[in-house]
């Protein structure tokens, strides 16, 4: 089974990566202090959590314990960061580090039981997402080794330490005391999404708790899990684009001159495309990288049935359920449409003898006379004509002759007759 193609937001997103870069590299000093301390914070973090543990045990899901305790740690920087001065203890700073608190804390007790329990064994395996990563590196001509798993867990830590804190810098170093209209609902999405998030774990948690007999199928297809095949994504995805929008008021307003001769304007049109690469490049990493494709190259081979869940319900985003036999577009939005079904064609046997039906007219009134021609006749006659035959050919066959005054059935030949004129004299 060949892995699904990449679509084209993966280009996307691996070609932004250096404009990130740039964006903070230009930046002005406050902000480019605060990514220098942090990145070496997030990157001491992952080293000890994720990178060695990794290095030891061959597998990479610590990197899903270090990933969602790196976002706390963003929360926890920023409010260490801004309390050295009083100007910065606002309702904005208290909400958005409590946010990226209560956010990763969740996600990193869930994998910290997961790996007490032994749930996640690395003597057993990897986890699915990262068993297909080597798929996929191995399909493309590579080798899934020890470097590779590296760099692929210091591309999470990148991630935290570079868009990912962003929307926290932001929000805490703006001073000013109201929140805005944008604010409010940018705050009101991420409590949506996390809501949403949690809600969509503890349905798969209350399933995966009833016992197997118990169980209408091989795979959770209850709760919200009914109209989206990865409701908890799509919980994640929602939070922090409500992370994102909360933090546009806060650029817009935030100050400082850039370097090299670039105006604040310039600078806020970056840092605007990195707020808006949060929505794109979580979606890609929740539904291509690590999220629903990984998951489901190994579930539509194990679970029975999860084929035509695959069809009927979205991927992403929740949608209503559809018929069977439809199909699910790449954006996780049910595409409709009506099956047109053919009239199957009729089968032939060619093994049977096919048996003609005489036609009427000529044809049949010949078959007819020639059955009615005596058998004698017909075994001595081939040349398409009958004749009477003689009476020793007829003892020969084994016929008995008909007695010399009976009249032989049949048709008789034709025999031409030529009249003759008689002159008589006048």
């Amino acid at each position: 089974m060949s892995v699904p193609a990449h679509s084209k937001l993966h280009y996307l997103v691996h070609a932004s990566g250096p404009i990130n870069g740039l964006v903070l590299f230009l930046a002005p000093p406050i902000l480019k202090s605060f990514a220098l301390q942090h990145g070496s914070v997030q990157l001491i973090w992952f080293i000890f959590s994720a990178c060695i543990p990794s290095f030891f045990t061959n597998v990479m899901y610590w990197v899903d314990f270090a990933w969602p305790c790196g976002l706390a740690w963003i929360g926890l920087f920023v409010w260490w960061w801004t309390g050295v001065d009083d100007e910065y203890d606002t309702l904005r700073r208290k909400l958005i580090c409590g946010a990226y608190l209560l956010h990763g804390a969740r996600m990193g007790f869930g994998a910290l039981v997961m790996i007490a329990t032994g749930t996640w064994n690395w003597r057993v395996a990897d986890l699915p997402r990262y068993q297909f990563q080597k798929i996929r590196v191995e399909q493309n001509g590579g080798s899934w080794n020890m470097l590779v798993m590296q760099k692929e867990i210091l591309m999470q830590c990148m991630a935290n330490s570079s868009i990912l804190f962003l929307p926290c810098f932001l929000c805490a170093i703006d001073t000013t005391s109201d929140l805005s209209p944008v604010e409010i609902a940018g705050y009101a999405t991420w409590i949506l999404g996390w809501t949403l998030e949690s809600v969509a774990d503890g349905h798969k948690l209350a399933w995966s708790a009833t016992p197997k007999e118990k169980r209408t199928a091989a795979f959770c297809s209850v709760g919200l899990w009914k109209y989206s095949r990865h409701p908890n994504y799509f919980g994640e995805w929602v939070a922090w684009n409500g992370l994102a929008i909360a933090a546009v008021h806060p650029m817009l307003r935030f100050g400082g001159e850039w370097g090299y001769g670039i105006s604040g304007d310039v600078g806020k049109v970056g840092l605007s495309y990195m707020l808006l690469f949060i929505s794109l490049s979580l979606y890609y990493c929740l539904s291509e990288w690590t999220g629903a494709v990984p998951a489901e190259y190994f579930s539509v081979q194990k679970r029975k049935g999860y084929d035509v869940y695959m069809q009927t319900t979205s991927m992403i985003i929740p949608w209503f359920v559809s018929a069977p036999g439809a199909t699910v577009g790449g954006s996780g939005v049910v595409k409709r449409g009506r099956a047109r079904s053919k009239p199957p064609k009729p089968t032939t046997n060619n093994n049977k003898r096919q048996t003609r039906t005489p036609s009427k007219g000529k044809k049949s009134q010949k078959s007819q006379a020639r059955n009615d021609t005596p058998a004698y006749i017909r075994t001595i006659s081939r040349t398409g004509r009958t004749a009477t035959p003689s009476r020793k050919k007829m003892e020969a066959l084994g016929f008995s002759p008909p007695p010399a005054s009976a009249k032989v059935a049949g048709p008789t030949p034709r025999r031409s007759v030529r009249k003759r004129t008689i002159n008589t004299p006048a």
